[in-house]
C-alpha cells in the first residue's frame, strides 16, 4: 500500500530545528511543496538530513550545509512572480529522512517513503 504524507508548518520555523519529514534511517521522496502565503524574499530550505539546526537570527543565518534545495521568493522589483506550487511528482527529490526550514507562512510538503513508493 502506498502512503503519501503531508507535513505542514504554519509560520517561520528557522529559530529551532528543522521540521522533520521521515523517520531516522529511512529515505523519503519529496513530491510537492506548496506555499500558502508566499511573500517577498521569503526562503525555503530542504535538507538531506533528518534534523538540521536552526538559528535564533532566522533564515539568513541557518546553515545550508546539508541543503539540497533552496527556494527564495522574488521581490516586488523582480515582478512578484511568487512560487506557490513546486510539483516534483515525476522527478521527486530523495533525501535521508529529510527536513526543512522556512519563513513562508502556511508551507506544506507532500512526501512518501522510498521503500513504500509506487514507481
Amino acid at each position: 500500500m502506498v502512503k503519501i504524507y503531508a507535513t505542514y508548518v504554519a509560520t517561520d520555523n528557522s529559530a529551532g530545528d528543522a521540521q522533520v519529514l521521515g523517520a531516522a534511517g529511512r529515505d523519503v521522496y519529496v513530491r510537492r511543496i506548496i506555499f500558502g502565503l508566499p511573500a517577498d524574499s521569503k526562503v525555503f530550505n530542504l535538507y538531506n538530513k533528518r534534523v538540521a539546526p536552526g538559528h535564533v537570527s532566522g533564515m539568513g543565518s541557518v546553515s545550508v550545509t546539508d541543503a539540497v534545495l533552496q527556494i527564495t521568493q522574488p521581490t516586488a522589483a523582480a515582478g512578484k512572480d511568487w512560487v506557490t506550487n513546486v510539483d516534483l511528482t515525476d522527478s521527486p527529490i530523495q533525501v535521508d529522512g529529510g527536513s526543512f526550514h522556512t519563513d513562508i507562512t502556511d508551507t506544506t510538503v507532500i512526501w512518501e517513503y522510498v521503500d513504500e513508493a509506487k514507481e
